[in-house]
């Protein structure tokens, strides 16, 4: 692994683990990062966090402040940061060098859109890894299968697909079917162990009538 990278996820979870201690703060990793761990092999130059902020009663101006104190750095700048966090629930930051991205997805439990329904789920469920040496919080398996069908793109699909061939024996199968039909993918899920290895299919499975 490229070290500016590993340097910055080293310096992320010690940042994440601290707050879990001190202020009740949970996380987990989710989308490209886990790729290496779950599916295939992909560089990706961002690091994607879950984050049960609101659980904590710290605000997203406190948690903008105590990112400072570590050296991130702003996209734009802070105030930005924290105005476009309050739209859209993601804290988005940068590593002291600029070139790695920072996204901290904040869980919503109440929403009913799919794409957010999969964040309270998944915390749960998170499971305890060695990601490139350093322990960590993650999303299981399961529910890496299950937000990668939630988003739905091609790569999604290809990132699933993965995962299910690769550790198949292992999965929890209640837990991707209970949940493929409480977030609305049971169509996807059943595709996804129908054999279906070829995405441009499945994407034309998924959108026929």
């Amino acid at each position: 692994m490229e070290s500016t990278y590993k340097n910055t996820l080293i310096q992320v979870v010690d940042l994440l683990e601290s707050l879990e201690k001190q202020e009740k703060i949970k996380y987990y990793l989710v989308g490209g990062i886990l790729v290496n761990l779950y599916s295939d092999f992909r560089i990706t130059r961002d690091i994607d966090i879950a984050l049960d902020l609101f659980y904590s009663g710290i605000t997203i101006k406190e948690f903008i402040n105590i990112i400072k104190e570590f050296n991130f750095m702003p996209i734009q700048d802070w105030n930005a940061t924290e105005i476009l966090a309050k739209e859209t629930n993601i804290i988005q930051y940068l590593d002291k060098t600029e070139t790695i991205r920072i996204d901290n997805h904040i869980i919503e439990k109440r929403s009913l859109s799919k794409y957010k329904r999969i964040g309270p789920l998944a915390l749960k469920r998170r499971v305890r890894e060695k990601l490139f040496g350093i322990e960590c919080w993650i999303a299981s398996k399961e529910d890496f299968i299950l937000s990668k069908l939630v988003y739905g793109g091609w790569q999604d699909f290809t990132d699933a697909l993965g995962c299910w061939m690769r550790f198949q024996g292992e999965l929890n199968q209640q837990i991707l079917e209970e949940s493929s039909k409480e977030l609305g993918i049971l169509k996807e899920y059943s595709l996804l162990t129908s054999g279906i290895t070829d995405p441009d299919e499945f994407f034309e499975e998924i959108h026929s009538k």
